[in-house]
């Protein structure tokens, strides 16, 4: 219990300097449906190009919706296409092709409690809107379409129970705004296998606005 807490410490800086902020959101309506969360910045090692991660984040049930900008040189207001995780590898491999930047959008949503089932939105298309970003703020708009994948607990966890108490460590971390994550993907989830069953997530009339504080001093070192 105590290595997960400070696994999650490392990943989620920024999360106390956003309960300074109340007015962080994620807002969208997510096939038809209105929905708006909590919005921080998500700290994942990353060391091959320049990344920043934001998501929304509700508890009970777990959902969360991402955005995951990756770009070189530095972080612009302007227009970023929404790819596949496969695209955004391709596109990367040939960088003279990155007019801003890429972006991923993605969601999951817990379907059965304690990690038993979740719905999963797969980034495919859309754009993200940069309107304002600053070296520790940003805010923008954004729609998306996603494959909607399905997972479900593997049948010998769920008749052994293992797993069981990684899931509680997990509902844990949730709790204190660390949401599903623990490993940096939305699409990890232990224990479980996806099935056959697919649909589509549309997103759309999306907005954000993340305030994540001061600058660190570790990080502004490494700018120096």
């Amino acid at each position: 219990m105590k290595n997960i807490f400070i696994l999650v410490a490392g990943l989620f800086l920024g999360t106390t300097a956003y309960a300074q902020v109340p007015d962080n959101t994620f807002k969208a309506t997510i096939n038809g449906k209105e929905w708006q969360a909590k919005a921080q910045r998500l700290k994942i090692p990353v060391s091959d190009f320049n990344y920043l991660a934001i998501a929304g984040m509700e508890v009970n049930p777990d959902v969360q919706l991402w955005i995951r900008l990756y770009y070189f040189g530095e972080l612009k207001p302007g227009t970023y296409p929404v790819l596949t995780m496969r695209e955004l590898e391709s596109k990367y491999e040939k960088a003279q092709e990155l007019p801003n930047g890429y972006a991923l959008v993605d969601y999951t949503e817990e379907t059965k409690k304690m990690g038993h089932g979740f719905h999963d939105g797969e980034s495919v298309s859309g754009t993200v809107t940069v309107t304002s970003v600053t070296n520790n703020s940003i805010e923008g708009t954004f729609d998306a379409k996603m494959k909607g994948v399905y997972y479900q607990k593997r049948a010998v966890a769920t008749m052994s129970g293992y797993g069981l108490m990684a899931n509680l460590e997990k509902k844990v971390i949730t709790a204190a705004g660390g949401g599903m994550l623990v490993t940096g993907d939305p699409h990890d989830h232990d224990n479980t296998k996806k099935t056959k069953e697919t649909d589509e997530i549309t997103v759309t009339d999306g907005k954000f606005r993340v305030n994540w504080g001061e600058t660190s001093k570790a990080e502004a070192s490494k700018k120096k």
